[in-house]
Protein backbone atom coordinates (compact mmCIF):
# COMPACT_ATOMS: atom_id res chain seq x y z
CA UNK A 1 0.00 0.00 0.00
CA UNK A 2 1.06 3.64 -1.25
CA UNK A 3 1.64 5.79 1.88
CA UNK A 4 -1.03 8.17 -0.19
CA UNK A 5 -4.20 5.42 -0.04
CA UNK A 6 -4.69 5.54 4.12
CA UNK A 7 -5.12 8.56 5.75
CA UNK A 8 -1.83 9.19 8.53
CA UNK A 9 -3.11 8.97 12.41
CA UNK A 10 -2.47 12.81 12.31
CA UNK A 11 -4.69 13.50 9.38
CA UNK A 12 -7.76 11.79 10.62
CA UNK A 13 -8.44 13.91 14.04
CA UNK A 14 -8.06 17.06 11.41
CA UNK A 15 -10.77 15.19 8.87
CA UNK A 16 -13.52 14.28 12.21
CA UNK A 17 -12.69 17.88 13.18
CA UNK A 18 -13.86 19.48 9.88
CA UNK A 19 -16.58 16.79 9.78
CA UNK A 20 -17.50 17.82 13.16
CA UNK A 21 -17.22 22.13 12.68
CA UNK A 22 -19.36 21.36 9.65
CA UNK A 23 -22.28 20.10 11.11
CA UNK A 24 -22.82 22.49 14.22
CA UNK A 25 -22.15 25.45 11.43
CA UNK A 26 -24.80 23.77 9.69
CA UNK A 27 -27.00 23.67 12.60
CA UNK A 28 -26.32 27.16 13.68
CA UNK A 29 -28.03 28.27 10.22
CA UNK A 30 -30.41 25.63 10.69
CA UNK A 31 -31.23 27.79 13.65
CA UNK A 32 -31.01 31.16 12.48
CA UNK A 33 -32.72 30.35 9.47
CA UNK A 34 -35.88 29.34 12.04
CA UNK A 35 -35.84 31.91 14.14
CA UNK A 36 -38.26 34.72 13.04
CA UNK A 37 -37.10 38.29 11.91
CA UNK A 38 -36.79 41.40 14.09
CA UNK A 39 -39.76 42.65 12.24
CA UNK A 40 -41.98 40.36 13.15
CA UNK A 41 -41.14 40.32 16.60
CA UNK A 42 -41.44 43.94 16.78
CA UNK A 43 -45.41 43.09 15.38
CA UNK A 44 -45.97 41.19 17.20
CA UNK A 45 -45.01 43.00 20.60
CA UNK A 46 -47.40 45.99 19.03
CA UNK A 47 -50.09 43.50 18.69
CA UNK A 48 -50.22 42.19 22.12
CA UNK A 49 -49.24 45.79 23.80
CA UNK A 50 -52.31 47.04 21.76
CA UNK A 51 -54.35 44.44 22.73
CA UNK A 52 -53.49 45.23 26.76
CA UNK A 53 -54.29 48.49 26.47
CA UNK A 54 -57.85 48.47 24.83
CA UNK A 55 -58.25 45.43 27.30
CA UNK A 56 -57.52 48.54 30.62
CA UNK A 57 -59.15 50.82 28.89
CA UNK A 58 -62.46 48.69 29.42
CA UNK A 59 -61.26 48.20 32.63
CA UNK A 60 -60.75 51.16 34.07
CA UNK A 61 -57.47 49.75 36.22
CA UNK A 62 -55.15 52.22 35.02
CA UNK A 63 -55.17 56.04 35.61
CA UNK A 64 -55.17 58.45 32.98
CA UNK A 65 -51.65 59.44 33.83
CA UNK A 66 -50.31 55.83 33.42
CA UNK A 67 -52.55 54.67 30.35
CA UNK A 68 -51.30 58.55 28.86
CA UNK A 69 -47.45 57.26 29.53
CA UNK A 70 -48.14 53.52 28.32
CA UNK A 71 -49.48 54.90 25.36
CA UNK A 72 -46.38 57.33 24.60
CA UNK A 73 -43.84 54.30 25.36
CA UNK A 74 -45.98 52.54 22.61
CA UNK A 75 -46.19 55.09 20.18
CA UNK A 76 -41.95 55.70 20.72
CA UNK A 77 -41.82 51.59 20.16
CA UNK A 78 -43.70 51.54 17.09
CA UNK A 79 -42.22 54.40 15.77
CA UNK A 80 -38.65 52.93 16.10
CA UNK A 81 -39.69 49.62 14.65
CA UNK A 82 -41.11 51.92 11.82
CA UNK A 83 -37.61 53.26 11.15
CA UNK A 84 -36.18 50.00 11.05
CA UNK A 85 -34.52 50.23 14.24
CA UNK A 86 -35.67 46.79 15.25
CA UNK A 87 -33.78 45.79 18.70
CA UNK A 88 -33.97 49.40 19.90
CA UNK A 89 -38.14 49.16 19.14
CA UNK A 90 -37.60 46.12 21.20
CA UNK A 91 -36.03 47.18 23.91
CA UNK A 92 -39.05 50.01 24.37
CA UNK A 93 -41.71 47.34 24.16
CA UNK A 94 -39.79 45.43 26.70
CA UNK A 95 -39.68 48.85 29.11
CA UNK A 96 -43.67 48.79 28.77
CA UNK A 97 -44.79 48.59 32.40
CA UNK A 98 -48.32 46.59 31.72
CA UNK A 99 -49.84 43.31 32.73
CA UNK A 100 -52.95 41.45 32.00
CA UNK A 101 -56.15 43.56 33.54
CA UNK A 102 -56.61 41.82 37.37
CA UNK A 103 -60.47 41.76 36.66
CA UNK A 104 -62.83 40.99 33.62
CA UNK A 105 -65.68 43.31 33.07
CA UNK A 106 -69.17 41.69 33.07
CA UNK A 107 -71.23 41.50 29.91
Amino acid sequence: MTPHSRPSHVQIPVLACAVSCGLFVSGATQAMAERPPLSAACRAWNSHIAELIDQHRIAHELDDDQIGEIIRLFYEAQSTCSALRFEEGLTIYEAILIGPVASRPLR
